[in-house]
């Protein structure tokens, strides 16, 4: 029996009312949002204009849940003239290696999940297919570089993740179920740290060793593990791979997917409430709508609706964009002073410590309508759902 389904009626008109609430508010945010970005094209914007596919990439996924399907094309088009660096290999070669390297792979998997639905010839294609493919080691988790022998060390819930649902969207199960299955495993291993005070989820994993990597470098825990105490961390690690575990699990149905997914949103109840408030939260609410989607729990909504208001619709600034985040390479450094709430859209002058890395407000908005997108999408279903019960309910008595 579903959740929906135990709930009585008080309950369900609680749940219609919050659904219809959250949905009305993020249809505002992401129209205004895609308008943004719209304009931002070239020659107004960078978009398609600078040689960089940091502007795009997430562009293409926020353009694409909000339904502009015009722009997605045509920003597809240009990065297939424009940024083609090899099968499969897809940016320029002026682009810095924060962008060009270590996430090499992932900014293709950003788009190409769209393009593989729309079915675009550049991309969704078997040589493009197969040369991905090989990024995948035989524990299912994925490289996000296999260029440069510094990338080779480890494989990491959210390269996987991102290829598990690009995989989907291709039609490949076999490797989706693959990269479902490494992320089951990392959660697995991480059990007796994710229960602990305080608790750890460990995201790097050393194929080698067939180990976690438990031992941060110095001052880098934040690129070792999310704990349940900073405010301020890579928490979208535990979001990406609760979306990808809970797709999987509505294809195949397999239980250990879903149990999965549900020790990560339990792991989240215990995060640091503040962390709504830092950028790299945005994919536990798409984690925690694609979790609601499957389990049909008020719970996992209200976890994904906290996100969409919190994160994403507080923040927005007046131009309907978000603003450029200060992404933390290191523990600490001049990236800990920056707030996000909503007041600029352009880079404030923190000091270049080497602490950060620059991601343009263009890609962070593109990312959060990518992932209020989906959330979105699963509300409106939801309340149809809903909807059906009551009847069912009230024409019953």
């Amino acid at each position: 029996m579903s959740e929906i389904s135990r709930l009585g009626v008080r309950e369900l008109l609680d749940e219609k009312r919050a659904l219809e609430a959250m949905i009305e508010r993020m249809s505002v945010s992401m129209a205004r949002a895609a308008d943004w970005l719209i304009s931002e094209f070239a020659p107004a914007g960078p978009i398609m204009r600078e040689h960089n596919l940091s502007y795009c990439h997430k562009v293409v996924w926020g353009l694409y849940e909000d339904g502009r399907l015009d722009a997605v094309e045509r920003l597809l088009d240009w990065i297939a003239a424009y940024a083609t660096m090899g099968i499969g290999r897809y940016g320029f070669p002026e682009e810095p290696p924060f962008h060009n390297e270590m996430q090499l792979l992932y900014r293709f998997l950003t788009f190409a999940k769209v393009a593989e639905r729309l079915r675009h010839p550049a991309f969704a294609n078997d040589e493009t297919r197969e040369e991905v493919l090989t990024y995948q080691h035989a524990c299912g988790g994925v490289f996000g570089n296999k260029d440069h022998a510094k990338y080779m060390g480890t494989v990491n819930p959210l390269t996987t993740s991102f290829f598990t649902q690009w995989a989907l969207a291709a039609g490949l199960m076999e490797p989706a179920i693959q990269g479902a299955d490494f992320l089951a495993q990392v959660v697995d291993l991480n059990t007796q740290h994710m229960t602990s005070d305080p608790g750890k989820f460990y995201f790097n994993y050393d194929p080698k060793e067939g180990a976690l990597v438990t031992t941060p470098a110095p001052g880098e825990e934040i690129n070792c593990f999310v704990d349940t105490i900073k405010p301020k961390q890579h928490f979208y690690y535990i979001g990406t791979a609760m979306a990808a575990l809970a797709d999987v699990y509505a294809v195949n149905g397999e239980a250990r997917y879903l149990e999965a997914a549900l020790r990560l949103a339990e792991f989240e109840r215990r995060l640091n409430p503040q962390g709504l408030q830092w950028p790299s939260y945005c994919k536990v609410g798409w984690g925690a709508a694609e979790l609601y989607a499957v389990t049909e729990d008020p719970m996992h909504r209200i976890m994904a609706a906290n996100v969409s208001d919190v994160t994403f619709m507080t923040a927005q600034t007046g131009t309907g964009g978000w603003a450029a985040m200060y992404y933390p390479l290191k523990d600490q450094g001049a990236w800990e002073s920056v707030q996000y709430n909503g007041a600029s859209q352009e880079p404030n002058g923190v000091p270049a410590d080497g602490s950060w890395a620059l991601l343009a407000g263009h890609e962070i908005t593109g990312e959060f309508m990518g992932e209020m997108g989906r959330t979105l999408a699963v509300f409106k279903a939801m309340i149809g759902l809903v909807e059906n019960r009551l009847r069912q309910l009230i024409f019953s008595q």
